[in-house]
């Protein structure tokens, strides 16, 4: 094993300054890195347990309505979400609509069809009706009657 018996010179105390300065740049990226990756993890917690209180709350669309108040979360000393009980009621009485049971469509027929018939519709039925009463037939249901035999 040889050992470096040299004097220092400049050239060893700049290539070892550079080396330092090297690993400190290293360093330094890595905190960045770490610290960014912690962030992450801290709003991918947050958005889970906002979420949850959301859909517990009848939210229709709780991760859509993280969003809207990402912006306003706070974070304690430990990291974990603090107000998501006061986002969930700000969002809540901002946005009621998104809350509770979802109303059925209404229909575009007006209602057509859903009103059933009393009596159901015979050959015997149609030859004691009037010509102006079987107008105001369906002519679908007036045409498959007079087809069976």
């Amino acid at each position: 094993m040889t050992t470096n018996t040299q004097p220092p010179t400049e050239n060893n105390d700049a290539a070892a300054e550079n080396t330092v300065s090297a690993e400190t740049e290293t360093i330094t990226s890595l905190r960045a890195e770490i610290n960014g990756l912690q962030d992450e993890l801290r709003l991918i917690a947050a958005r889970e347990d906002l979420v949850q209180k959301l859909e517990t709350a009848g939210a229709r669309s709780p991760r859509l309505l993280f969003g809207t108040v990402q912006e306003k979360l706070q974070f304690g000393d430990t990291g974990k979400l603090e107000n998501a009980e006061a986002l969930v009621a700000m969002i809540k009485s901002e946005l009621p609509e998104q809350f509770g049971a979802q109303a059925a469509a209404a229909s575009i027929d007006g209602g057509s069809g859903t009103t059933a018939n009393i009596r159901p519709l015979t050959k015997e039925t149609l030859a004691k009706m009037s010509p102006e009463q079987i107008s105001r037939l369906d002519w679908a249901s007036v045409r498959q009657v007079l087809s069976q035999a």
